[in-house]
């Protein structure tokens, strides 16, 4: 499992650990009934606070990506309908539009002018 910061971002660090995870599972890198490393491992992997992946770790199982066996770790649900492929598919562009906003803050475009664009885009794609 590969989780890469950026603290550049105008996105929590629990969402970028959260995010990261969830797209390594839609796309197979983290498998069904894989142990996730430990959440001190990884806040010492990362440089960052136990707390900020506990959070992260947290909100998978709360949305059903993983599960806690006292004692064990956190394991990749193995039930098929645990994660839907809606909440996958939702995740996926929650990552990738996280970068494109984080250019957009870097270029200066406030959020109402963003969210103008991305309304103009979709009613252009919509007649094509």
């Amino acid at each position: 499992m590969n989780i890469v910061l950026n603290p550049n971002l105008n996105v929590p660090l629990n969402e970028q650990v959260y995010s990261q995870i969830v797209r390594g599972i839609a796309l197979g890198e983290i498998k069904a009934g894989e142990c996730l490393p430990s959440i001190r491992f990884v806040a010492r992997e990362l440089g960052i606070g136990i707390i900020t992946v506990k959070i992260a770790y947290e909100k998978l199982e709360a949305d059903g990506f993983i599960e806690t066996a006292a004692g064990k770790g956190c394991f990749v649900r193995q039930s098929s309908d645990a994660v839907s492929p809606e909440k996958l598919r939702l995740a996926r562009f929650k990552d990738r539009l996280s970068g494109e906003v984080a250019y957009a803050r870097a270029l200066g475009v406030g959020e109402d002018e963003f969210i103008s664009l991305v309304r103009d885009i979709y009613k252009n794609n919509d007649r094509a």
